[in-house]
């Protein structure tokens, strides 16, 4: 199992590897996008993009992440304004959306337009994958095999085409490694009891990078949403509230 996805995933990153000019790794400090750091860490120009309000939990994972690993990393610090202002500038793809999509793809937003480089490299899939969600927890297999097959229809047939049209609507392109063919078959081929969460989220997902040498602090950081961990969900409700 662990072979086939390392397989995969080499097959994902090696256009990344091989290719020149800045890349940007859109990076919480979690374990999806340090392991994307880890494996492009030797090639050139790669920086690592982390965004949040001043104080927040993902700000301090980035930078502690960022110098775990050796690597040139830049800071998207955000407020209320920054926030409102990418609230109106993405209104057409966020309109319509549920609130935790919504506000998701507007974090994702603001550190797509807010990162240097041109190319940008996220972890979007392995909590679709590797059931991440909070909503795996205490499921049984059958009704957790489903859920994945739901969940993954979203991501690719809403979610993710947004990001993708948020990214082109900057100047930008960004890439999901985990979300190529070859991962998604490699990572469905792991029994669904194996991937189920139990005591961790995304455990089997966090052993196999841990295996792949992702340091340990990194591959057991614990898991806390992009909106929640970067402040973008407070910051919304914070000037909802004050709009009231």
């Amino acid at each position: 199992m662990h072979a086939g996805l390392d397989a995969a995933l080499e097959d994902a990153l090696r256009p990344l590897r091989e290719s020149s000019g800045p890349l940007g790794v859109l990076f919480s400090g979690g374990v999806d996008s340090s392991l994307l750091a880890w494996e492009l860490r030797r090639r050139p120009d790669v920086i690592l993009c982390t965004m949040g309000r001043d104080g927040s939990p993902d700000l301090r994972a980035g930078r502690s992440g960022a110098e775990r690993l050796g690597l040139p990393w830049e800071s998207i610090v955000i407020d209320r304004v920054r926030v409102r202002i990418a609230e109106e500038r993405f209104r057409g793809e966020l309109d319509h959306l549920p609130t935790v999509s919504r506000n998701v793809l507007l974090s994702l937003a603001i550190a797509i337009e807010g990162a240097s480089p041109p190319r940008l490299v996220c972890g979007q899939g392995v909590d679709e994958l590797f059931l991440g969600y909070a909503h795996f927890r205490d499921l049984e297999e059958g009704v957790a095999a489903r859920r994945v097959v739901e969940d993954l229809a979203r991501l690719r047939e809403r979610d993710w085409p947004r990001t993708e049209r948020v990214a082109e609507r900057v100047g930008k392109t960004v890439i999901a490694p985990y979300l190529s063919l070859p991962f998604e078959v490699a990572a469905n081929r792991v029994p669904i009891g194996l991937r189920l969460p139990r005591e961790e989220p995304k455990r089997f997902f966090r052993e196999w990078a841990l295996g792949r040498g992702l340091p340990i602090e990194l591959s057991r950081r614990p898991k806390k949403a992009l909106q929640y961990g970067s402040g973008v969900d407070a910051l919304v409700r914070g000037r909802r509230a004050k709009d009231r």
